[in-house]
């Protein structure tokens, strides 16, 4: 399992047809994969295992990780989120 990544953190995709997005790490399962979601094509009730290895960890925000963790938010307070780090990083 791939310790460096844990839930919460924001990811970069590195390879594949969602390359250079940005997602949330929402678990992480027993072989290593991340299931991850960006809240606007990859919903909660559609999640992407990735693999580790196609992915680079851009940082942690304990924001989004109260949001990942939280039940009740939904894919557009994800969005948002993600959104938010972006602007944030570009000022």
């Amino acid at each position: 399992m791939n310790s460096q990544f844990i839930v919460g953190d924001i990811v970069k995709s590195l390879s594949g047809h969602d390359k250079n997005h940005l997602f949330i790490v929402l678990s992480i399962d027993k072989n290593g994969y991340l299931a991850i979601i960006d809240g606007r094509y990859r919903k909660r009730d559609k999640i992407k295992l990735k693999n580790p290895k196609h992915l680079i960890k851009i940082a942690h925000d304990d924001e989004i990780l109260s949001k990942v963790k939280s039940v009740t938010s939904t894919n557009t307070e994800i969005y948002n989120a993600i959104k938010k780090y972006q602007s944030s990083v570009k000022e």
